[in-house]
């Protein structure tokens, strides 16, 4: 997974974004420590994307993975970032909801195309967000869409990591959802 299914903007495309790594449900995780918990907060220049990452795992990778839907769209905001090895890839993004697409829609689609052949873990919906995550071959993955301005944008965090090395990602991706979900109510809609 690397972004392949984002030709053309569909909504099976938009939902690929946000392919990442899985929440263990037998592991009880402990917080990271350092140099792990080094955390700092991205912010794009028109501050519509922000987000806390670890520093000391992930470094930003050149170019923005939203960039095949310029066609559809220049309201969009996409970084990647990798583990040294490239190994694990964590891709944020947000997006106008041009299709109007619903919670239980999206995430039919993200299943459907990305997840047909994956053993899902995690498969949880609310009003106004859903996630996905699982294991697919050697890979694990974990995707969060949330739907802010009333529906009207889409806030995507997806993580990717092999499966042998699940014991950090998954504290990874149990913080971030903490940090993502504190940052709700500060996203600015226009």
């Amino acid at each position: 997974m690397r972004l392949k299914h984002l030709q053309g903007f569909t909504l099976r495309a938009m939902s690929a974004l946000a392919t990442a790594c899985v929440l263990s449900l037998n592991t009880m995780a402990a917080p990271i420590t350092a140099p792990q918990a080094d955390w700092l907060t991205f912010k794009s220049d028109d501050a519509s994307l922000v987000f806390d990452y670890p520093a000391g795992i992930f470094t930003e990778q050149q170019g923005d993975p939203t960039d095949a839907l310029q066609n559809r769209t220049l309201d969009r905001n996409g970084r990647t970032f990798a583990s040294a090895d490239g190994k694990a890839v964590l891709q944020v993004g947000t997006f106008p909801n041009l299709d109007n697409a619903k919670v239980d829609d999206l995430r039919k689609r993200a299943i459907a195309a990305s997840y047909a052949n994956a053993k899902l873990d995690y498969n949880r919906i609310a009003p106004n967000w859903y996630v996905i995550s699982g294991t697919r071959a050697d890979e694990t993955f974990y995707e969060r869409v949330h739907f802010s301005c009333n529906n009207r944008r889409l806030d995507i965090w997806a993580m990717t990591y092999p499966t042998s090395e699940a014991r950090l990602y998954d504290r990874i991706v149990e913080e971030m959802s903490q940090r993502f979900r504190s940052t709700w109510p500060n996203i600015r809609c226009s």
